[in-house]
């Protein structure tokens, strides 16, 4: 039986989670699967997505006597034109034959009937993972346990959660509300988790264990920042760097948003602990000229336009010379974002637009999914809105079928007033 595989140390910290163990062992988190000592059926044999749907809906309600209707309406909401009560006892009987290959040891059936009702049989005990794993979160949180005796709880609470509740059957109405719990319940203990680890500095273990959160959560941004710092901490700063550029694509695409200013203040921190000493000021000089090659506009992440943006203030409150900051939002007709698939295509060739059209002492950066924005040095405001009329009138142009509006705001740089609105379709 898989839950037989404990640690022994986790067994001398609590002791009750050795009473919790039956012979029957059964997987709702990521696949759906049933131990009995060392036999094991799963729901990837081609069996009934119905049957296995029947079976999780049994066994979460296992205190009560589930009614024939209640059964019906889970398993064909829409209705069925044959006999239910029928397909129901036919779903039964191969559900019964299922679990009786499993256990031929049992005397007793597995599945029991009464005035109408289906119910799994009370004598014959079993374990969820579901509540190994909450009980698991419970202790973990325990603080008269030392550090180390609480990052061995969440060891195991993190290798029994494989993936979210019962993953193939996401879409059923009752798995939904379960999901989304067992869902933040895990990302929450790995919070803690992962903090306990970077305070006892097991970066690797750190690293190793937030990456396999990252594949159940892509889009849990405070997993990508706790990877990001295991990665600086054992001075992998291009591996760093690269995960940095893979998290924040996937947020601006697939959830049209931007990066906090927490991840964003760890990409500087790779930049400028990337830097290392270097004495042959030819060598220097290359690097900086390598930027020289390419033309339009300077393209940067976020945390670089800051920069940008602080050290052309202060030049310019020296010389008094005119920047606007410009801003340039993608939207549908109704003002609203766009679907992703949509967005993504056309902030992606709006941006060879813009880059295309501006100056090659112009900075743009991507704001949010749907935005980004420029800096436009040595510029009137009659100028800038020139310049940005251009830019969408070629972005039109060279892409007739488009359907979305896009539009800007510009304001000088030195005046805290608000943004002066103007547009083009």
């Amino acid at each position: 039986m898989e839950f037989d595989i404990i640690p022994s140390e986790i067994i001398n910290i609590l002791p009750e989670l050795d009473k919790m163990r039956k012979f029957f062992y059964i997987s709702m988190l990521g696949s759906f699967e049933i131990s009995y000592y060392n036999e094991k059926i799963t729901e990837n044999l081609n069996r009934s997505k119905k049957m296995w749907n029947l079976l999780g809906y049994m066994l979460i309600h296992k205190d009560r006597h589930v009614s024939q209707e209640e059964y019906i309406d889970l398993l064909w909401p829409n209705g069925i034109s044959n006999n239910p009560v029928n397909a129901l006892k036919t779903l039964l009987y191969r559900l019964r034959s299922l679990l009786d290959s499993l256990a031929t040891k049992e005397k007793e059936a597995f599945i029991l009937s009464s005035k109408g009702s289906y119910y799994w049989n009370p004598n014959i005990a079993f374990t969820l993972d579901t509540e190994i794993f909450e009980y698991l979160c419970q202790q973990g949180d325990r603080k008269d346990l030392s550090p180390q005796e609480r990052i061995a709880i969440f060891k195991l609470a993190s290798d029994i959660y494989k993936g979210d509740f019962l993953t193939k059957h996401a879409n059923e109405l009752w798995v939904l509300s379960l999901s989304a719990n067992y869902h933040n319940l895990y990302i929450n203990m790995m919070k803690t988790f992962l903090c306990l680890l970077e305070e006892q500095q097991l970066y690797e273990e750190m690293n190793f264990y937030c990456a396999r959160a990252i594949q159940i959560d892509s889009f849990e941004e405070e997993l990508h920042c706790f990877f990001i710092r295991s990665l600086i901490k054992q001075n992998n700063y291009n591996a760093a760097l690269n995960h940095y550029e893979t998290a924040t694509n996937a947020l601006y695409q697939n959830l049209g948003v931007k990066p906090s200013s927490k991840l964003r203040n760890l990409y500087l921190e790779i930049i400028n602990t990337q830097k290392t000493l270097e004495m042959d000021l030819e060598i220097i000089q290359n690097d900086l000229m390598e930027a020289e090659f390419n033309s339009g506009a300077f393209v940067c992440e976020y945390g670089i336009f800051q920069e940008a943006y602080r050290l052309i203030s202060r030049q310019t409150s020296r010389d008094g010379r005119s920047v606007f900051i410009a801003l340039i939002t993608v939207s549908d007709f109704n003002g609203e974002i766009p679907p992703l698939k949509t967005l993504n295509t056309t902030m992606k060739r709006l941006l060879e637009t813009i880059v295309s059209c501006l100056r090659r002492g112009d900075v743009v950066s991507q704001y949010s999914g749907a935005q980004y924005v420029i800096l436009l040095p040595c510029v009137t405001y009659e100028d800038g809105c020139f310049v940005l009329d251009r830019i969408i009138k070629t972005f039109h142009q060279n892409n007739r079928r488009n359907t979305l509006f896009v539009r800007y705001k510009l304001r000088q740089m030195e005046t805290p007033l608000s943004l002066s609105d103007s547009g083009a379709v």
